[in-house]
This record gives C-alpha cells, structure tokens and sequence, in this order.
C-alpha cells in the first residue's frame, strides 16, 4: 500500500498539496456523506504518516528498503525459473566496482614489491 498512491500525490509533493489532497478525498469518502465508503480510514492513515515529517522520512526510507528488496526477489524467482534475464547494472555501480577492482589490483602490485624487495 503506497501513500503517495492513495492520495494521488507525488513523493515530492509539498506538505500544503497533501493537506489539499487529503481534504479532497476525505470530503469525498467521509462517513457521514458516503457511509458505505471503507477508505476513509486508509486515506486518513496515509494523510497522518505524510503530514508528519519524521514519520514521512521514516517511511519513505522503509519504502526504498521494500524496493530494493523487492527486485531482489525478482531477481532470484527468474533465476529459479530459469527466466535469462540478465538483472541491468547502472553505470554508477559499474565504475565504482571497477574503480575498487583497480584498487585491489594496485594494492597487490604494492604488497609483491615490497615482498620482493624484503628478500
């Protein structure tokens, strides 16, 4: 369940246009104008997460975690089914593997010599 999603707002939406959004959509669903309307609930749970900062902070950071972990998942359910997918690797992460290889690399080069000039 995304908040963001629930009341139809971006991540990046200030905290006057989720005030905004959540008044819209509570007007709409309130129990007392649309008695058979279950969301009103939901609508307020995600307008009192992202209305507080800390608890918005809280949740965006725990929102990163579950996609993350999500594509890690993907990633394993294709190599279980035998799917081919070849999971994409960002240029950021490429080069920072590359630049940490070259440093190992270099840092072994450094220990032979000075193994060999110790004998």
């Amino acid at each position: 369940m995304n908040y963001y999603n629930i009341l139809g707002i971006q991540n990046t939406s200030s905290q006057e246009q989720i005030k905004i959004a959540f008044r819209n959509l509570a007007k709409m669903h309130h129990p007392d104008k649309n008695p058979q309307s279950v969301q009103f609930r939901i609508i307020s749970e995600a307008y009192r997460i992202l209305s507080n900062p800390q608890l918005r902070a809280r949740y965006d950071q725990s929102q990163q975690q579950y996609e993350k972990q999500l594509q890690i998942y993907k990633l394993i359910r294709n190599f279980i089914n035998g799917n081919g997918e070849i999971p994409l690797i960002h240029s950021k992460d490429l080069e920072s593997n590359q630049n940490e290889s070259k440093t190992l690399d270099i840092q072994q080069i450094q220990k032979k010599k000075i193994r060999k000039t110790q004998n």
